[in-house]
């Protein structure tokens, strides 16, 4: 039996299109926000995206991000994650403080 591929991307990469991300971009800032709210439900707040970069594949946009996040404490982290943007949905599929 064949193994069912996501309807929305695949694993092809096209590794020309690997770019540094902007981490001033208003959407690379909102992927980022949606880590910290998907993974820490509100017991970190997001300061910034740092780093990482982007790839393109069929049906969609991945991002490797590293994310400053801060506790009500003030205390700061670095957290890393990997995101897919396809039309109509973005998931967390990887992250590691």
């Amino acid at each position: 039996m064949a193994e069912a591929k996501s309807a929305t991307v695949t694993d092809q990469i096209d590794i020309n299109s690997i770019q540094p991300v902007a981490p001033a971009d208003p959407r690379v800032a909102e992927i980022g926000q949606f880590v910290v709210e998907k993974f820490h439900h509100g017991k970190l707040l997001f300061i910034a995206v740092i780093g990482g970069f982007t790839w393109k594949c069929e049906g969609g946009k991945y991002y490797a991000l590293i994310i400053q996040n801060q506790d009500y404490e003030g205390a700061t982290f670095i957290h890393k994650a990997l995101v897919v943007e396809a039309p109509g949905e973005t998931k967390l599929l990887w992250h590691r403080n």
